[in-house]
């Protein structure tokens, strides 16, 4: 192994590039040609072929009764709050450590987001927060399942019932994984995905809501189809709707990434298995370990952490060095509340904020684990590098080692 780390001037350990992202065969191509010919290439009438196949494909792997195709993530989560009738006044509690489209949906629906602590296990929701946090006001709580980690969907199932406060799960990271043998997305009375670029499954854009719930069902059909009614709807309305409605081509995509998904799931579990190991027997570093009643784990971003004092070195400066060794790596989200993409100086989060009978400007805000995570701790490898072999894993596993090694000429050198 190179001795000088690559940021000081050495060669870095790995040159190569990590396997390519998104993944695509003829599969992808004869959907396109498919939807190509059909002439009918929107999503009206709503839902259209393809999207009707994907979503009965989608929820008999996510083992949920309905799945509603939609144009994002974001609008996935937008729809379901507003199904479950949450408006102006309302709050909604959502993890510190997540992206914006979180809080927004909360937003959108004219709620004020309530930002909860995370655990210091996994980055996920922290159950004794949202317990804290829940007040007269509180119309939802929405965990997001982080990286490869799922939240402690046992208790929070115990605090939903308590308070009958209904869940709505993000799941945009992890399409496919389970909790007790269940599909994510069914533990709560809605799920919600994403199909963005980065995503384990991927049409470039969109999303996907589930739920076991007929009403909310038709709910958010409706609410993705400019408030149109189905025949044999019988849901109290009527609904302000929009156009939130999937192409065929998307769905066409989806339906091809969908059928390869399985295979992907496992292989990147293996890999994550041997990454953990790996990274686990160098000191100072600390990789999260699969939940025991994770049943089927599905990877976005394989997390670890970062133990400065016994690293002896900056969680920062690590990242630094391990990107100049040639493996691919990032900091994760930093807490939402202070994400650019969130503004709370916005008119829209003040507007909510007041509704719920709150001054914005004294808002305290305490989420002092996901504070540390996000500036001294958290590291994220994208699913992408656990897609290839084993020596794609022991070269991330020799980089960090490389780093590890070199850490008390790193913490002192000056880099630019």
């Amino acid at each position: 192994m190179p001795s000088t780390l690559a940021i000081l001037g050495g060669q870095p350990l790995r040159t190569l590039p990590f396997p390519a992202w998104p993944v695509f065969d003829a599969r992808e191509r004869a959907q396109l040609e498919d939807v190509l010919t059909s002439q009918s290439w929107g999503g009206h009438p709503s839902p259209n072929r393809k999207a009707s196949e994907f979503a009965a494909a989608f929820a008999a792997f996510q083992g949920v009764r309905f799945a509603i195709p939609t144009t994002s993530g974001t609008s996935a989560l937008e729809v379901a709050l507003k199904a479950l009738g949450i408006g102006a006044g309302d709050e909604v509690i959502v993890p510190a450590i997540t992206f914006a489209a979180t809080p927004y949906a909360a937003i959108a629906c004219m709620a004020r987001p309530v930002f909860a602590d995370v655990s210091a296990v996994n980055a996920c929701i922290d159950p004794e927060s949202v317990k804290l946090l829940i007040t007269r006001r509180t119309k939802a709580i929405i965990p997001v399942h982080y990286g490869a980690s799922l939240a402690d969907l046992d208790a929070l199932t115990e605090i939903s019932r308590a308070h009958s406060i209904p869940i709505v799960e993000d799941c945009a990271h992890v399409p496919g994984a389970q909790f007790r043998d269940r599909g994510v997305g069914t533990h709560g009375a809605l799920g919600c995905f994403s199909f963005q670029s980065s995503k384990p499954m991927t049409a470039g854009e969109g999303g996907m809501i589930t739920t076991n719930d007929p009403e909310l069902e038709q709910r958010c059909q409706s609410l993705i189809n400019c408030g149109r009614r189905r025949p044999d709807d019988d849901f109290e309305g009527p609904l302000m709707g929009a156009n939130y409605r999937m192409t065929e081509w998307q769905c066409g995509i989806l339906l091809a990434q969908l059928a390869r998904l399985p295979e992907q799931i496992e292989h990147k579990s293996r890999a994550a298995e041997r990454l953990r190991k790996g990274l686990a027997a160098i000191k100072g570093l600390n990789p999260i370990a699969r939940d025991s009643r994770v049943t089927r784990e599905t990877i976005y971003a394989f997390v670890f952490i970062v133990d400065e004092t016994a690293l002896g070195l900056s969680r920062n400066r690590f990242v630094r060095a391990l990107r100049a060794e040639g493996i691919p790596c990032g900091v994760s989200n930093d807490p939402v509340y202070r994400s650019s993409l969130f503004p709370r100086e916005s008119a829209a989060y003040r507007k909510a904020c007041e509704l719920a009978g709150a001054n914005p400007d004294n808002i305290a805000i305490d989420c002092p684990v996901a504070e540390r995570l996000f500036e001294h701790a958290l590291v994220s490898i994208p699913h992408g590098c656990l897609l290839g072999d084993d020596r794609d894993i022991d070269d991330i596993i020799g980089a960090a080692a490389k780093v590890a090694s070199g850490a008390a000429e790193l913490a002192s050198a000056k880099l630019k």
